[in-house]
């Protein structure tokens, strides 16, 4: 193709005026005489012509000095017949953007525009909007057996927690004796949870007093002498049939906690004040 579609700059009627194109058929060297010339039309139904100067991206088009009919028509005659003889140097377009238009000559002889146009000019590439279809979501056999895989271990290491953490290990420090102010023998429990690096998780104290005097016994449940013996978090219960009155106590190992955090020390302190300590089997 040796023509293009070109914009028209008007400078001297640039405001208010409607963009204009033109349909450039062709630019060409006249090797008889040296001119340069380009054919044109406006709406495909005249054909005009000029001569033909490129300054930067822009064509410029001129009045010839001389009547250069013959000329444009000998060039056209060459396109539509699919050939250039050698009078004529094509020149390329491609580089050109604008066109200004200082005068032009209008050519008498008939023409099929549409056909220059055709032979010339590249047809725009169409937009054909295709419908797309909504591509379907494939389910992969591949995803969801992983994802079994993931929520299996989730569940497995939420139950088994110990395969990361490590198992815990566990305490039981016991000690008996006589009440200093109530008539009752106290077995105290306290059950010892320390993590697999020896640091204190958890201590649960169990405390049975078991009443010597029955009298006693029932004097100090109805008229709640217990409270003297729980504070707060504490719960208590009753056996009114061997006389214990039961109390469950738990220590706070992060608040308020002064007791030695690591294993030896806290078992050591436990016996030092008259407990019997031994590790727990773990559970199967």
């Amino acid at each position: 193709m040796i023509g293009k579609v070109l914009k028209v700059n008007d400078y001297k009627f640039e405001y208010g005026k409607e963009t204009t194109y033109i349909n450039a058929f062709g630019g060409f060297k006249y090797k008889k005489n040296g001119n340069k010339y380009i054919v044109y039309s406006y709406d495909n139904n005249k054909l005009f012509y000029g001569s033909l100067f490129i300054k930067n991206n822009e064509i410029i088009i001129m009045a010839t000095k001389e009547d250069a009919s013959s000329i444009i028509k000998e060039f056209v005659d060459n396109i539509l017949d699919n050939k250039i003889n050698d009078n004529f140097e094509v020149i390329s377009l491609n580089k050109a953007e604008t066109v200004q238009i200082i005068d032009e000559a209008e050519c008498t002889f008939v023409v099929d525009v549409y056909k220059l146009k055709e032979m010339t000019i590249p047809k725009p590439k169409s937009l054909v909007n295709e419908e797309v279809k909504p591509e379907k979501k494939r389910v992969s056999v591949v995803g969801i057996g992983l994802f079994l895989v993931f929520v299996v271990a989730v569940i497995f290491f939420a139950v088994n927690p110990q395969i990361i953490t490590g198992e815990n290990k566990n305490y039981s420090c016991v000690k008996n004796y006589e009440h200093n102010k109530l008539p009752a023998d106290v077995t105290e429990k306290i059950e010892l949870v320390f993590t697999n690096k020896n640091k204190i998780v958890s201590i649960n104290i169990i405390a049975d007093y078991k009443f010597r005097d029955s009298n006693y016994y029932t004097e100090f449940k109805d008229k709640n002498y217990f409270y003297q013996y729980f504070h707060d978090g504490d719960t208590y219960k009753f056996e009114d049939d061997n006389k214990i009155f039961r109390l469950f106590s738990e220590v706070d190992t992060e608040v308020d906690y002064f007791m030695p955090e690591d294993l030896n020390d806290l078992i050591k302190y436990y016996k030092d004040n008259g407990y019997n300590c031994v590790q727990k089997e773990e559970e199967k």
